[in-house]
């Protein structure tokens, strides 16, 4: 079963098992065939990245800023609706991403992890289809709903908004 959310959850910051959190509906969360889960919830400022083996302490939790943040909206044409969002942690970047086909009948939803340094791919980790809670444009509501708005000019997100 594929569910589908538009949450905007607060996170504390903390080494917390995946579990114990339980309270937050995150943005974007799945796991993957090695029996771990990636988790992206957001707060007033930004957001925070959580990785590793459910009900264990996450392997790497990372909070960024929504300045600090990468994020591609889907531009508006292709088979698929799709966005990506990444976040850096010194030379290694972590890029999430989900997408929804548009083209066929049953609208598959399909998300991932790709870990990256530099021009090197470190690792690429597809979710399991039956384990994706993301809903598509929920990466750019989150972004709408902290105050930023795309600049269609200069493809970036802002602040200051007209």
């Amino acid at each position: 079963m594929v569910r589908f959310s538009i949450g905007l959850g607060v996170l504390p910051l903390c080494a917390m098992p995946f579990d114990a959190v339980a309270q937050a509906e995150p943005l974007f969360q799945c796991t993957f065939a090695n029996g771990k889960t990636v988790v992206l919830e957001t707060d007033e400022t930004g957001v925070v990245y959580r990785f590793g083996r459910p009900g264990q302490t996450p392997e790497l939790t990372l909070h960024r800023l929504y300045d600090q943040i990468d994020f591609t909206p889907w531009p508006g044409v292709g088979r698929s609706i799709w966005e990506d969002l990444s976040l850096h942690n010194g030379a290694v970047t972590y890029r999430l991403w989900g997408a929804l086909d548009r083209m066929s009948e049953e609208h598959e939803l399909s998300a991932g992890l790709i870990v990256e340094q530099g021009e090197d791919e470190l690792a690429r980790l597809e979710c399991l289809p039956d384990s994706i809670n993301y809903a598509v444009f929920s990466f750019s509501d989150a972004y709408e709903a902290a105050g930023y708005c795309w600049n269609y000019e200069d493809f970036i997100w802002q602040e200051a908004c007209e």
